[in-house]
C-alpha cells in the first residue's frame, strides 16, 4: 500500500509536466490543426534558459520560470511569425516534417553553442517536507505540482473567460468564420501558438529542476510522451489533454513499479497506439462527423 501511494504522489508530480506540454499540443492543434513536433525543442530551451540564470546570475526557481515563459513565448511567437504561418493550410504531412525539422534544428544549434554534454542543474526546495506511513514528499514536489497547478488553472481561466480566449475557441472552430466576424485570426493564431510555446517551456524548466540535468537533446522524449497523453486524453480537448497528462504519468509510475524501468517509455507508447486504434478521439475528445 505504501508503494502504490508513493507512485501516486510520483505520478502527479510527472504527470503535472506531460499535462503542461499536452497542453501545448492541444493549443496549436486546435487553432492550426497541426501537430507541432518542435515542442520537445521549446521545452528544452525552457530548461536551457533556467539553467543559465542559475549558472551566471542568481539561483532562483520562481526567476527561472519567469525566464522560462519568456523565452518559450518568444521562440514560439518567432516560429510562427516566420514559419508557421506560411505553412498554414498545407497537407498534415507537409507541417509534420516541417515542424519536426525545425525542432532537429533548434536542438543542433542549443548543441552547437553550448555542448552535447549533460548539464547538471542545481537543487531546490531539496528537504523532505514530511513523511506517512512510509510514504516520502519532498518540497520540491509540492512546489512543482503547485506550480502547475497554478499555470494550468490561470490557462484555463485565460481561454474559457476573456475575450482573447473566446477569440482563440472561436477560431479553432472555423477561422474562416471567425474572420467574417471581426475576430484577427492571424493575431489570435499567433498568441495562442505563443502560449503553447510557454507552457512547453516552463516543463521543461520544472523537467530540468525535477531531474536535476539539462542537455540539448532532452527534449525529444517528453514531447513525445506528452503527445501521447495529449492523444490519450484527446487532442482537440484542452481538459482532454490535461487529464492525459497525469493519467499518463501516473500510469507510466505504477507501470514501472510493475515492470521495470526498462519499460517506461514503452508504457507511453503502448498507450497511445491502443487509443489511436480504440478511440482516436481520446478520452473527452469528440468524434469529428463530415457532412458530404
Amino acid at each position: 500500500m505504501t508503494m502504490i501511494v508513493q507512485q501516486l504522489v510520483n505520478g502527479i508530480t510527472q504527470g503535472g509536466l506531460y499535462a503542461l506540454l499536452a497542453i501545448s499540443y492541444a493549443l496549436v492543434y486546435g487553432v492550426m490543426g497541426m501537430v507541432n513536433f518542435s515542442t520537445g525543442s521549446i521545452y528544452m530551451l525552457g530548461a536551457v534558459g533556467g539553467w543559465l540564470i542559475c549558472h551566471f546570475f542568481i539561483e532562483s526557481f520562481f526567476l527561472s520560470v519567469a525566464v522560462g515563459f519568456c523565452v518559450g513565448f518568444a521562440v514560439a511567437f518567432i516560429l510562427e511569425k516566420l514559419a508557421f504561418r506560411s505553412i498554414r493550410g498545407a497537407s498534415r504531412i507537409s507541417s509534420l516534417i516541417c515542424t519536426i525539422g525545425f525542432s532537429q534544428l533548434i536542438n543542433e544549434l542549443v548543441a552547437l553553442t553550448f555542448g552535447k554534454a549533460t548539464k547538471g542543474m542545481p537543487s531546490f526546495f531539496s528537504r523532505e517536507l514530511f513523511s506517512i506511513a512510509g510514504v516520502h514528499i519532498n518540497l520540491l514536489q509540492v512546489v512543482l505540482v503547485l506550480t502547475v497547478v497554478v499555470i494550468l488553472i490561470a490557462l484555463q481561466i485565460l481561454v474559457y473567460k476573456t475575450r482573447m480566449g473566446l477569440a482563440i475557441r472561436t477560431v479553432s472552430m472555423d477561422n474562416k468564420a471567425a474572420g467574417l466576424m471581426g475576430i484577427n485570426v492571424d493575431q489570435t493564431i499567433s498568441v495562442a501558438f505563443s502560449l503553447a510555446g510557454a507552457c512547453a517551456a516552463i516543463a521543461g524548466l520544472a523537467g530540468c529542476v525535477y531531474y536535476r540535468s539539462v542537455s540539448a537533446y532532452m527534449g525529444w522524449t517528453p514531447g513525445i510522451k506528452a503527445f501521447s497523453a495529449a492523444v490519450f486524453g484527446g487532442l482537440s480537448s484542452m481538459p482532454g489533454a490535461i487529464l492525459g497528462g497525469y493519467l499518463m504519468g501516473i500510469i507510466e509510475n505504477f507501470g514501472v513499479q510493475i515492470f521495470s524501468t526498462g519499460y517506461r517509455d514503452v508504457i507511453s507508447f503502448f498507450v497511445m497506439i491502443v487509443f489511436l486504434l480504440v478511440r482516436p478521439q481520446g478520452l473527452m475528445g469528440k468524434k469529428k462527423i463530415t457532412k458530404v
